[in-house]
């Protein structure tokens, strides 16, 4: 995670570091578990209506029900939360076999909690779902 750790602070630079210098307006992680994702989320403490802690705690509330998260900046900080198709695809221990296949209304109620959290409680400017990976949620802060 230190590599991970740095790869956002030079990213989120003056943001982070407190100092002037090199900074990435656009990049991503690769997919984390939700821990690793809040881990890097506190990292940036704020950011316009983004609270770096606040985030983080709301990241955990979703651990063992997505498949993943990336964490990055678009301009500003965003999320994408990659949301299982079967039960097996969820964050954490690998079971045996294949699980049951989640249905799409369980899928989006899970998608309605995430907005509720996001958008509602913490004030993301964007939420929508990703046109290709039809399981795959942005979630983004404007500055």
């Amino acid at each position: 995670m230190v590599l991970a750790q740095q790869f956002v602070k030079i990213g989120f630079g003056p943001q982070v570091l407190g100092k002037r210098g090199f900074q990435s307006t656009q990049f991503l992680t690769p997919i984390l578990s939700t821990s690793q994702a809040s881990q890097l989320v506190q990292l940036v403490p704020e950011y316009g209506r983004f609270n770096g802690a606040l985030v983080a705690k709301a990241l955990l509330r979703f651990s063992g029900r997505v498949s993943g998260v990336q964490f990055g900046r678009e301009g500003s900080p965003v999320l994408y939360v990659d949301l299982p198709y079967w039960t097996h695809q969820r964050e954490g221990p690998v079971t045996k076999g294949a699980g049951t296949r989640i249905s799409e209304e369980e899928n989006g109620q899970m998608i309605q909690e995430l907005k509720q959290v996001f958008v509602g409680d913490l004030h993301a400017d964007e939420f929508s779902t990703d046109q290709v990976r039809k399981r795959t949620i942005r979630i983004w802060w404007h500055h």
